[in-house]
């Protein structure tokens, strides 16, 4: 059972429709959609840490950073336990279907996620800007836990379409598993941090209990580079094919 991204679960929104005035600060759930379309319509950058423990067995720590550039591509870093590394990127272009890259150390070089056998990579919970979408009409019950921190709920039929490749697995009976995710507002209205908590039932009858999963997703900026740079397990410069910087480059001339 595996779970990849600092972003799992852990981002809730809606496109906010352009108005003059601000949202009614009293109303938790314009104030969400406004910081979620403030941030999609940014580049950022984030540090997370996340958690998941299964009911038997060591949990798995993950840690690590992201880079989204508003105009369609986006790099990811994380470490795991056990020495997992991933270094990803995926580039977006309209009307096309997205290209995505996994450093692969064995090999040294980059490969696509079906090559690896993880179809899942760089999609679905791991893309912010994809899961900000997904959950774009899903704010039902949210509430003020304090000004600016607005407490979301997700049931398991909102989560399993988060996880999308993930959920295919089948890993998850997500009927009986839900999510609480905190959205937390800078005082620009833009996303400051998010964090999640989420009881996921294992389709496993023989793995009694819940899997408890956690993170916690901090932007660092919202004026990042606008490459992130990889290094190896030697802490070497891992070089972006021309393949790659060509479809980047395509992506931010066509996404201006």
């Amino acid at each position: 059972m595996t779970i990849r991204s600092p972003w799992l679960l852990a981002l809730a929104g809606a496109a906010w429709a352009c108005q003059a005035k601000p949202p009614d600060p009293q109303d938790p759930k314009p104030v969400a959609e406004r910081a979620i379309h403030n941030t999609l319509n940014k580049s950022f950058q984030t540090k997370f840490k996340a958690r998941l423990a299964a009911p038997q067995g060591d949990p798995i720590d993950y840690q690590g950073t992201s880079l989204r550039l508003a105009e369609g591509v986006l790099y990811i870093h994380y470490t795991a336990t056990g020495g997992d590394l991933k270094n990803i990127v995926r580039v977006d272009a309209p009307a096309a279907a997205p290209k995505i890259w996994v450093w692969h150390e064995t090999v040294g070089d980059w490969v696509t996620p079906e090559e690896i056998g993880s179809p899942g990579t760089g999609r679905g919970i791991q893309n912010p800007g994809e899961v900000l979408k997904t959950l774009s009409h899903h704010l039902e019950g949210a509430r003020f836990l304090s000004p600016g921190v607005v407490e979301i709920p997700y049931s398991g039929e909102v989560l399993e379409k988060i996880m999308k490749d993930q959920a295919r697995a089948g890993a998850f009976d997500w009927k009986e598993s839900k999510a609480v995710i905190e959205l937390h507002v800078d005082a620009e209205g833009r996303l400051k941090k998010l964090v999640c908590r989420a009881d996921l039932k294992s389709a496993d009858a023989e793995i009694k209990g819940s899997v408890k999963y956690s993170s916690e997703v901090e932007v660092e900026t919202y004026s990042p580079e606008r490459e992130m740079k990889f290094l190896d397990d030697a802490r070497k410069a891992i070089p972006l094919t021309g393949d790659i910087r060509k479809a980047i480059d395509s992506a931010l001339k066509e996404n201006k």
